[in-house]
This record gives structure tokens, C-alpha cells and sequence, in this order.
């Protein structure tokens, strides 16, 4: 088997960024609660959302201001900010994806909580790296695999259990006796079009520390002929291959009885 790089891509890194930022629990509700309604006090968030205690909306609150998320345009009442209104394609992105690919079962679901569930799903560590791994060099063993994603042998099995419950990765056995492999279920390889989303976002969430480094045309090629040699993500980003064409906007009914399934 070839050597295979363990250092993670930009790319990897903006949608990890991404996801830490969009994926903690109500994050999405909140964001659509004041999208529609404006500018809203603490109270009214509270009563829009009444399955999240007073404490605990607080505490989301003060996050989503800390991530860039929320301003406070006047004493308690609180708004989105501009990065915030970017979220809105990023949204129609998970939300499209959980339709095609996770219907089962799913039909009545909001489309908030279609949002937090598909976030749920790649949030943890080691998630993005994982599937990176395998969309560049999968199917892989459990010793290749974990080496790619850097995780210690708990966490690593952990996690794997987990993609496997999220219907992102399979398991199987290949006919060489080698032991089994892991890779992408089909779900997981339908996920281009967030990656990118989820990547533009982080780039505007923080555009001073994304920006590439401007190389000369004779680093650019020293740098793209060493990726080719390595079979490296550098060479071949597979899994943010594609931009996806703009997505029809889906309107983002919050209800006050709907409530995210998801609790992880």
C-alpha cells in the first residue's frame, strides 16, 4: 500500500472550522427563529423556542455572540450578524442533502432540525478527517485509516462506530483475507456540495487567518508535483472537488413544537 499523508488539507481544516462553529446543539433554530422574526429580545427567543430553558438560551446566545454569530444591536435584544446571514446557504445545502440522502423516516422533520441532524452527523473529532481519508484513498484497514486520522485507538474506534451509525462510512470484508475495510457509504459521498459550502463560510468567518499563501508559479508546481507523488489531498481534493450550482432557497418554518431529535 502507498504511503499516505496524515497532514490534514486546508480544506479539511475550514469545513472542521465550520462545523465547530454551526453544529452545537440549537445553533440553527436560533438563527432561523430570529431570521424570521428580527431583532429579538432574549425573552421572545425563549418563547419561540420553549423546549430550551431560560439558562441554557442564555448560554447560546453568549456562544453564537462569541463565534460571530449574533450581535446586540441595543441592550438585550439581540440580531444576526452579517456572517450570520451566510449561514442560509450552508442551511439549504445540509437540508437538500438530508432529503436525498436520509428520507427515510424523515418526511415530517423541520427543516431546522433536518440542518442540526446532518451537523450532528459530522460533528466530532476526527469526522472530517475520516472521510476525507477514505473519498482519497479508501477503502482502507482499520490500522491505515486510523494513522490518516490521527486518532488515538479509543477515539478512533469511537468514532468509526459512530460514522457507521450515522450511515456515512460501511464496513466490509474484501475477498484477499486481509481483514476488513472501511469505506464511504453513499451518503457520505453525496456530501460535496456541503463541504464546499461549509469551507466558502469558514473562509468568511475568518478571512485574515483562510487566506492562501500566495506562492511563485515554480513553488506551485514544486508543491503540486510532490502532492502527485504522495497520492496527497493537495493533489486531489476529491472531497471539495466540485462548487455546487446555487440551491433553491427552502423556506425555514420554526415552529414552536418542533424540536431537534439529536442530542449528542
Amino acid at each position: 500500500m502507498p504511503v499516505l499523508s496524515t497532514a490534514p488539507t486546508r480544506h479539511t481544516e475550514l469545513v472542521d472550522q465550520a462545523v465547530a462553529i454551526l453544529s452545537p446543539r440549537w445553533t440553527t433554530w436560533t438563527l432561523q427563529t430570529i431570521q424570521q422574526h428580527g431583532p429579538m429580545r432574549l425573552a421572545d427567543i425563549n418563547a419561540a423556542l420553549p423546549r430550551v430553558g431560560v439558562h441554557a438560551m442564555a448560554q447560546i446566545v453568549r456562544r453564537m455572540q462569541t463565534s460571530g454569530l449574533l450581535d446586540r444591536p441595543q441592550v438585550g435584544v439581540y440580531d444576526l450578524t452579517p456572517l450570520a446571514h451566510d449561514t442560509q446557504r450552508v442551511h439549504r445545502a445540509l437540508s437538500a442533502w438530508h432529503r436525498t440522502h436520509l428520507a427515510d423516516g424523515t418526511a415530517s422533520l423541520a427543516e431546522a432540525e433536518r440542518v442540526e441532524d446532518s451537523l450532528g452527523r459530522l460533528r466530532g473529532m476526527g469526522t472530517i478527517p475520516l472521510l476525507h481519508a477514505l473519498a482519497q484513498h479508501g477503502p482502507l484497514p482499520n490500522g491505515a485509516l486510523r494513522t490518516e486520522a490521527a486518532l488515538a485507538t479509543g477515539s478512533f474506534h469511537y468514532r468509526i462506530t459512530q460514522l457507521q451509525t450515522d450511515q456515512l462510512i460501511t464496513r466490509r470484508s474484501p475477498f484477499s483475507g486481509r481483514g476488513s475495510e472501511y469505506t464511504l457509504a453513499s451518503a457520505a459521498r453525496g456530501l460535496t456540495p456541503v463541504y464546499a459550502e461549509l469551507a466558502e463560510f469558514a473562509r468568511k468567518a475568518n478571512p485574515t487567518t483562510t487566506r492562501p499563501t500566495q506562492l511563485s508559479p515554480p513553488a506551485q508546481q514544486a508543491v503540486q508535483a510532490s502532492a502527485a507523488s504522495r497520492r496527497s489531498p493537495a493533489a486531489s481534493p476529491e472531497l471539495f472537488s466540485h462548487v455546487p450550482d446555487s440551491q433553491p432557497r427552502v423556506p425555514a418554518y420554526v415552529t414552536a413544537l418542533s424540536h431537534p431529535s439529536r442530542t449528542r
